[in-house]
């Protein structure tokens, strides 16, 4: 059976749930509900696919405009949870977990079609809608992080209105054409990527213990060791008979990076309508991923776009330079005032 056509059930209805391919593996049942954001008013979306969304309100300013946050792959809304409680005197916060991360579940089926790039972006629409009922009129932000990233820049390339006038979006990971000159290295880092992924240790005894092996990855040099514990606690569900398990399973996130790599988004971005602010890390820093090496072409290729690099920053510029970022955010929330 091919890669794209393995198959995972969600966490939540039958206790065990098995993986058909290459290597089976047994998925028991963990703790049905989860909160990657566990201090935070949470309620649920429902898909219409069968996925279930959990969104939380971080609360913030009365009568202010909304900010709305999507988050990268592998990681959860808890992952950015003390970032985001930083926009809380200037906003209301929201922040959801995408199907296949923290507390989401979703439906048995093909990886390929239950993680399909619009998939991600239909479930964007539907949370969307949930938080602006929510707003009372009031005007809201999208801003977003790589694959939630991808999937706002997904959905505006399919047309209709969106719910809000602008998004600010950190390095999505929108691959370029074929024909583009940094293609056959985006391809090379996207199955490198992938194939980690896939074999990615799924339990662990702890939250610690996956801090002490993240610290020694260069994808999270930099990262302040609280902003990583906080990170380890949002995407491990607790398994009943003690330890964790990686709430996004390998399987699912390799997934994502395989379809992300397949997707059209590129060749679709004259469609998008809307104001977008990208926001790459340095070219000059090292090895630059492909993303960061690809976003001014990927700016040039929308009908309105500007790109603010933050200097000394990889892909986890949220991480690496919170306040850098947060400050974009504001100077945009500042203007639906």
């Amino acid at each position: 059976m091919a890669q794209a056509a393995l198959v995972i059930s969600g966490f939540a209805g039958a206790a065990e749930h098995a993986v058909e391919g290459p290597a089976k593996t047994s998925w028991t049942m963990v703790a049905p509900l989860f909160r990657s954001l566990g201090d935070a008013e949470r309620f649920t979306v429902a898909t219409a696919d069968g996925a279930t969304l959990p969104v939380y309100a971080l609360g913030g300013k009365a009568g202010g405009p909304g900010l709305l946050f999507g988050h990268a792959n592998g990681f959860a809304a808890g992952s950015y949870g003390s970032w985001l409680r930083g926009f809380c005197t200037n906003a209301r916060v929201f922040a959801f977990d995408a199907r296949g991360h923290g507390g989401a579940e979703w439906p048995e089926g093909p990886l390929d079609r239950v993680f399909a790039v619009d998939r991600f972006a239909d479930d964007l629409a539907d949370v969307a809608t949930a938080v602006v009922a929510r707003l009372d009129g009031a005007p809201c932000h999208y801003a977003a992080h790589s694959l939630n990233a991808a999937a706002a820049l997904r959905l505006a390339a399919r047309g209709g209105t969106l719910p809000w006038p602008a998004m600010t979006l950190f390095e999505p990971p929108i691959f370029p054409l074929p024909e583009h000159p940094y293609y056959a290295a985006a391809v090379a880092q996207q199955t490198v990527l992938a194939s980690r992924s896939f074999v990615r240790r799924a339990e662990w005894p702890s939250p610690e213990a996956l801090v002490e092996v993240l610290v020694k990855r260069s994808a999270f040099a930099g990262i302040p060791a609280e902003r990583l514990a906080e990170h380890c606690r949002s995407t491990l569900r607790p398994l009943p008979d003690g330890g964790y398990r990686l709430a996004c399973p390998p399987e699912v996130e390799a997934a994502i990076f395989r379809d992300h790599r397949a997707a059209d988004t590129w060749a679709r971005l004259g469609q998008v309508a809307v104001p977008v602010h990208l926001v790459g890390g340095d070219p000059d820093r090292g090895e630059p991923g492909w993303i960061t090496a690809v976003i001014a072409d990927m700016a040039e290729s929308l009908p309105s776009a500007r790109l603010t690099r933050i200097e000394g920053t990889g892909h986890m510029m949220i991480f690496e330079q919170p306040a850098a970022c947060r400050d974009l955010i504001l100077d945009a929330l500042q203007l639906l005032d």
